[in-house]
């Protein structure tokens, strides 16, 4: 019964009687149509679709697992990754030592190559 049905009845029930007893008749009337109503069958049904919360605890720990799990292998990846980062430093520090000191070797024959002659004749040792 639609509300526009069930006001109309009302209405016509406090015409034909007291309101009282209009109100006990449409309180007996179903407030919709008998299909509409939900059942406890139907109910168990739709609920039943939804997790529980024991299923939520077991969602839970297995996700905090797979997240362990996860931290555990990203940590022995970038421990492996400083590693690598390390002996690569190591490397270049001693590719860079080498180039200093062959370029200090090479700075000090060049002084010594452009500057003994004019030392060396100051003193009066060569002409």
């Amino acid at each position: 019964m639609s509300q526009h049905l069930r006001t109309r009845v009302y209405a016509w029930l406090r015409e034909q009687t007291d309101e009282p007893t209009a109100e006990y008749l449409m309180a007996c009337l179903m407030p919709a149509p008998l299909p509409d109503l939900v059942t406890k069958e139907h109910l168990s049904a739709e609920l039943s679709r939804f997790a529980t919360k024991d299923d939520l605890a077991n969602g839970l720990e297995a996700l905090r697992a797979e997240q362990a799990a996860q931290r555990a292998e990203d940590r022995a990846e970038h421990a492996r990754q400083r590693a690598e980062d390390r002996a690569e430093h190591a490397r270049q520090r001693a590719e860079d030592l080498r180039a200093a000191r062959q370029r200090h070797y090479w700075l000090t024959g060049t002084i010594i190559t452009v500057t003994l002659p004019s030392v060396l004749s100051t003193f009066g040792i060569v002409s």
